[in-house]
């Protein structure tokens, strides 16, 4: 019986070593004259709260969006980010993949992207969605304000 016990638990050991959750970030690099409204081009079917938590993150750090319908190309403006969130179930729903990337004039100048969709058994995939968008947005965007600081007299 004994035998059996280390085979089984090295079976087990490698799978769930294949199991993993990724995030990589290559933050923004924008031009010093970009102006700071930015289009925001949702994936289609997106969740509403998905779209809630990044417009109110880009709005703090000072962008003006404007919201663009789905699938908008994103040369139509200067400034743009396409965005997609997946969420799965395993005993909860949970958001399991998010990507968003960002472009100046079309050329795509940052991105941020989660997946746990080979999270398997590990409860690191049981993420609270709105933090990990706040997080994703300020890596993405790593300066305190991106927007024109105006002041009036």
């Amino acid at each position: 019986m004994r035998p059996l016990l280390v085979p089984a638990f090295m079976l087990t050991a490698l799978a769930l070593a294949g199991c993993s959750i990724k995030q990589t970030v290559t933050p923004v690099a924008l031009s010093p004259a970009q102006s700071p409204e930015i289009c925001m081009i949702p994936a289609e079917g997106l969740r509403a709260g998905f779209n809630t938590t990044y417009t109110a993150q880009l709005r703090s750090k000072g962008f003006q969006t404007r919201q663009l319908p789905p699938g908008s190309p994103p040369a139509s403006c200067a400034l743009s980010t396409t965005y997609i969130g997946q969420w799965s179930w395993d005993l909860a729903l949970y958001m399991s993949y998010a990507d968003i990337q960002v472009f100046e004039n079309g050329r795509q100048v940052g991105q941020a992207h989660y997946d746990s969709t080979s999270g398997g058994a590990r409860m690191g995939k049981f993420i609270n969605a709105e933090n990990k968008i706040i997080e994703m947005t300020n890596q993405l965007f790593p300066a305190a304000s991106y927007g024109s600081t105006q002041t009036s007299q």
